[in-house]
C-alpha cells in the first residue's frame, strides 16, 4: 500500500529539525543509479490505464491577508479510460459570509461555458502554429504527465539533483530528492520528491515552477501518489496554492485540495 502523506509529513519535518546533512548522502555515481531506477519505474507504469475514483475537492478563496472568504466543496467522480480523463460533478456547495448553499446547477453551467472557451482558445492556438519552440504548461497533456517529471534521461540534464537517504514514519527507507532547475521554464518544476527506496516509486512531491508568467506571483503544488496493480500510478491527494492576477484587475489567492477515494482499476 502507498505511504500516506499524513504519516510521511512528520518524518520529513523531523529531517529538517534534526539535521538533514547528517543523513547518508549517496555518491554522484549512486545518485545517477538511483535516478535511473526511478526513471525505469515511471516508465513501467501504464499511461493508458483505466480506473475510477471518488474525489472530495475543496477550494478556498482568500483575501489579501490570506484570510478565507469563500469555500467551495465539490463531490465528483473521475473516470479515466485508456488515459483519457473525464469528471462528473455530483454536488457543489459554497459557503460565504456564513451562508451555505447548493450551487450545483449554477456551477455546471459555468463549467460548460469555461470548457467551450478553453477549447476555442486551444484550437485557435494550434492554427497559429507558434514560431517559438518554447514549451508551456498549456501544451502538456494529461497522458504526457511524465514529461513534467525530471527523472528521464532526456529531462535530467536540465536539473541538478541532491539525494539523501532517510526513513519514513512507518520505518520504510526513502530517498529525499531535492531538484533545482538549471534551465528556468514553466514546465521545469523545482522542489522535493520523496521516493520509496525499495520500489523507486515517487510517493510524494512538493514543487514550484522555476519560471512564472508575469501575472502569476506564486504557484505551489503538493501531491501524494499510489500504485495500484503495480502498473497504475494514481494521485491520492493534491494540494495547490495560487496567487495570480493582473495589475488593477482582481487578484486570485486560492488554495485547492483534492482527496481521492474508492479507487478502482477497471483496465
Amino acid at each position: 500500500m502507498p505511504m500516506p502523506f499524513r504519516r510521511l509529513a512528520p518524518a520529513v519535518a523531523a529531517f529538517a529539525l534534526f539535521g538533514a546533512a547528517a543523513l547518508p548522502v549517496p555518491s554522484p555515481e549512486e545518485t545517477g543509479a538511483i535516478l535511473d531506477k526511478v526513471a525505469a519505474r515511471l516508465e513501467s507504469f501504464n499511461p493508458k490505464g483505466s480506473w475510477t475514483a471518488s474525489i472530495l475537492s475543496t477550494q478556498i478563496e482568500h483575501d489579501h491577508n490570506w484570510r478565507p472568504k469563500r469555500t467551495t466543496v465539490q463531490n465528483k467522480v473521475v473516470t479515466v479510460t485508456e488515459g483519457r480523463r473525464e469528471e462528473n460533478t455530483l454536488k457543489v456547495v459554497r459557503t460565504e459570509d456564513g451562508k451555505t448553499e447548493d450551487i450545483t446547477e449554477e456551477f455546471l453551467v459555468w463549467r460548460r461555458k469555461q470548457w467551450e472557451k478553453y477549447h476555442a482558445g486551444r484550437e485557435a492556438e494550434e492554427r497559429r502554429q507558434p514560431s517559438s519552440e518554447r514549451r508551456s504548461l498549456r501544451r502538456i497533456r494529461l497522458e504526457h504527465f511524465s514529461e513534467l517529471l525530471p527523472f528521464s534521461a532526456g529531462r535530467r540534464e536540465e536539473f541538478a539533483f541532491d539525494v539523501r537517504e532517510g526513513t519514513g514514519a512507518d520505518g520504510r527507507p526513502v530517498y529525499l530528492c531535492d531538484v533545482r532547475a538549471k534551465i528556468k521554464d514553466t514546465i521545469n518544476w523545482e522542489g522535493t520528491y520523496t521516493i520509496d527506496a525499495e520500489t523507486y516509486t515517487p510517493v510524494h512531491a512538493r514543487l514550484r515552477p522555476s519560471d512564472l508568467p508575469s501575472f502569476v506571483k506564486e504557484i505551489e503544488v503538493e501531491a501524494e501518489f499510489g500504485v495500484f496493480e503495480d502498473v497504475n500510478f494514481i494521485p491520492l491527494r493534491t494540494w495547490v496554492r495560487v496567487n495570480a492576477g493582473f495589475l488593477f484587475i482582481k487578484r486570485y489567492r486560492v488554495i485547492s485540495e483534492e482527496f481521492y477515494s474508492d479507487i478502482r482499476v477497471t483496465h
